[in-house]
């Protein structure tokens, strides 16, 4: 079963021309579930991905293809960076879409911090089965 959340995210993505990669438009909307943790990293405690997809709420679509950029096997700085690049396009795309242009500076911090310190998130990024 595909949660609603994955399949309204990815109509999102899809509204606000998500920057995104051909293989996140290609792929299923069960591998998109797979890979999809939320906003935080795979290591982080449950309760805290939770309660930071919550605060940062605004940018669950940028997160969507963040997550699947992270879980696919380029592991390399080039496809690191692309990633955290595309997150912070995609969340001032998407905060400009929805109408909620005060958030762009939180999203964009969270992207550099993904720049600045996701790089074993990302290596250990794969989806889940």
């Amino acid at each position: 079963m595909i949660p609603r959340r994955i399949l309204y995210l990815r109509a999102f993505c899809c509204e606000f021309h998500a920057l995104a990669p051909d293989s996140f438009w290609s792929a299923s909307d069960a591998e998109l579930a797979q890979a999809f943790n939320g906003i935080g990293a795979e290591h982080w405690p449950n309760w805290l991905r939770t309660a930071m997809t919550a605060l940062l709420r605004p940018f669950q679509a940028a997160a969507l293809v963040h997550d699947w950029e992270y879980s696919q096997d380029a592991k390399n700085f080039r496809a690191f960076t692309a990633a955290n690049w595309h997150l912070g396009v995609n969340i001032i795309r998407e905060a400009l879409y929805d109408c909620h242009p005060g958030v762009i500076p939180a999203g964009v911090l969270a992207a550099m911090l993904c720049q600045l310190f996701g790089w074993s998130a990302y290596l250990n990024g794969r989806l889940r089965t």
